[in-house]
């Protein structure tokens, strides 16, 4: 059968193939299906099989073209892409799937042509990787980092109790209130009714900022606020509104954060005194500091790699890393194809700026990584599990059983090191100019 193709490269990494029949091979392939259809339909008045073709075509008309048509698409298209000869820059991505462009008619009086169009994974072509220059912050761990980490442990371990029936209730209390809003003359206004409602007292955390208003109450203690919010009040629904509000106390309770010493052994059985502790969260952060600045580093690295290197990214390779990214938000709480009708809604221009600015940096990652031979050898898995085995006090055959029976395999390992090669690579060749001092907070919120 003689059929000529035509690969058409599109932008954004889009190919279209277009197909040729002459009049003669149409002919041939048309009548080849016909038969083969016959054989399996059975007509009235007809053994299965035995009705003649015209009938057949008589009867369906142009359904049975169409149907002849589609068949002739399909594994035309099937075929031409399964051929060993077949470009590999032209074969379609597993998730966008050929499409029929036009709408093709099949007319036994003459050739035939269509097209069909579809993505294709980007052709990646690295040029410049080495030599940039990249400034990145620096930051120290301070004595307000390891404070504010303190405080977060001892919110952590505090212990929550309930009060006396006698005890009023004071700022940093947890109190559990029902409220509802009132008329003028004291009535209940409908629907405004909010029972259970839990929070800490200071915090803010009510839509009516009645904190300072329940500091005095007991339980079991109803009282009717009134209250009148400013113009700005970052609710536009009560700004320069007067409510009033009757609250009943129905639970009191106050945090009680152990003594420091007491804290750092609950945190730590080794520790003895919260100096053991706080030398404890001091190394932590530098650790954290360190590998935070890091991954800054390579971050600020490949954004100037994929500057340098632009790679087309197909719109169907963008909204499936969107839809990705919604079935890990809401889990199974969403199906692939529901994620795929969520896009459109989510997807806003700056979510998609970062979403194909993350698929570009894979795909160049991924090239470099390829072109660079990096391997994963045995002596860097050895190097792995003497490490782990040395953390969790293990012996090596016990660790390595311990990572390969969690994981399913060594293949995630493999990733592990050939990526950290990777980035000791990216380090070495290219420079890292020492930015503005800030604190620690800002390099972790940096990170992308």
């Amino acid at each position: 059968m003689a059929v000529t193709q035509e690969i058409t490269y599109l932008d954004n990494s889009a190919v279209r193939l277009t197909f040729t029949y002459n009049n003669e091979d149409l002919r041939a392939k048309y009548n080849e299906i016909v038969n083969n259809l016959a054989k399996d339909l059975q007509l009235k008045g007809f053994r299965k099989g035995k009705a003649p073709v015209s009938i057949l075509e008589s009867k369906m008309g142009k359904t049975l073209k169409q149907e002849v048509l589609n068949l002739i698409i399909g594994k035309t298209v099937e075929d031409a892409i399964k051929s060993d000869d077949f470009p590999e820059a032209a074969l379609p991505l597993e998730y966008s799937m050929p499409e029929v462009e036009g709408e093709p008619v099949l007319d036994l009086s003459s050739d035939l042509v269509f097209s069909v169009k579809h993505d294709a994974r980007p052709v990646v072509n690295v040029t410049k990787w080495e030599g940039f220059e990249v400034e990145v912050d620096t930051a120290d761990v301070t004595q307000a980092d390891i404070d504010r980490r303190l405080e977060e442990i001892r919110e952590k371990n505090a212990i929550v109790m309930d009060k006396e029936d006698d005890d009023s209730a004071e700022n940093g209390d947890i109190v559990t209130v029902d409220y509802h809003e009132l008329e003028e003359d004291g009535g209940k206004i409908p629907d405004t009714e909010r029972e259970d409602f839990t929070f800490t007292l200071g915090t803010g955390n009510n839509a009516f900022k009645f904190d300072d208003e329940i500091i005095g109450m007991k339980k079991d203690e109803t009282r009717d606020i009134v209250k009148t919010y400013p113009g700005d009040f970052e609710d536009g629904d009560l700004a320069s509104q007067t409510r009033r509000i009757r609250v009943s106390l129905k639970e009191l309770k106050q945090r009680t954060i152990p003594d420091d010493d007491e804290l750092a052994q609950d945190y730590d059985e080794s520790f003895e005194t919260i100096d053991d502790l706080k030398a404890s969260i001091a190394k932590s952060l530098e650790a954290s500091l360190a590998l935070n600045l890091r991954n800054l580093k390579i971050q600020k690295i490949l954004e100037k790699i994929t500057e340098e290197n632009p790679v087309a990214i197909p719109e169907s390779m963008i909204q499936r890393e969107f839809a990705m990214r919604i079935q890990q938000l809401l889990g199974d709480r969403v199906t692939e194809e529901r994620a795929y009708e969520l896009v459109p809604r989510l997807a806003d221009e700056e979510s998609r700026k970062k979403s194909i600015g993350r698929l570009r940096t894979h795909l160049i990652t991924s090239k470099l990584m390829d072109d660079l031979n990096i391997e994963a050898l045995p002596e860097d898995r050895d190097l792995f599990y003497t490490n782990m085995a040395e953390a969790k006090g293990k012996s090596f055959d016990e660790a390595k059983e311990e990572y390969i029976n969690n994981m399913g395999g060594e293949s995630y390992l493999d990733e592990e090191i050939k990526y950290k090669k990777f980035v000791d690579i990216l380090l070495e060749k290219n420079t890292i100019i020492p930015g503005k001092k800030v604190d620690l907070v800002d390099i972790i919120k940096e990170i992308a």
